[in-house]
């Protein structure tokens, strides 16, 4: 299990207090980082996902993707980055190299995988909230990231933080 440490230092009577953060772990959700899937475990699926390529080979076309772990209500709790490990038969099996929480999203919010853009460029391991309840959104091409985007990181399979403000997704809503 990864967790981050923190360390905080009380003043009075210098008591030093270890505080770890394993939001996974917290609510449950199984860590599937280093993990083979499918199968998934009891009471866990993916609903959603996009390969991420790294080349355009066609063994590289999907080499990475990024999924949903969902719960059973349907509900998505984590984002993972895969790495295409074989098949079965024709289903993909997966290698599951990070995982971030799925954000919390707020009133007209909504998750864009694999449809944006940073500075410009399109990105396919970018992963954002949308806000689909501003003035005139339905007539734009495309919408700003808000709050939060990720970047899956084809070399290490690991998430990377962006700054949402160099994010912009396609508008999958807009009136063309």
């Amino acid at each position: 299990m990864r967790a981050a440490i923190a360390l905080v230092w009380i003043p009075a009577g210098a008591l030093c207090l270890a505080v770890a953060f394993a939001a996974s772990a917290w609510a449950g959700e199984p860590d599937l980082v280093g993990k083979i899937v499918p199968p998934y475990p009891k009471g866990y699926t993916s609903n959603t996902g996009s390969c991420v390529g790294s080349g355009s080979d066609p063994e590289q076309l999907c080499a990475r993707s990024i999924v949903t772990l969902d719960a059973e209500d349907d509900r998505t709790l984590q984002l993972l980055a895969a790495q295409f490990v074989d098949r079965v038969g024709d289903e993909p099996r997966w290698r599951i190299t990070d995982s971030v929480p799925y954000p919390a999203l707020r009133r007209d919010e909504l998750v864009a995988i694999a449809t944006c853009q940073r500075d410009g460029v399109d990105d396919a391991g970018l992963v954002a909230i949308i806000d689909t309840g501003v003035e005139g959104a339905s007539g734009l091409d495309m919408l700003p990231a808000v709050r939060w985007a990720v970047r899956l990181d084809r070399k290490t399979g690991r998430f990377m933080r962006v700054a949402p403000g160099r994010v912009r997704c396609y508008n999958e809503g807009s009136s063309e």
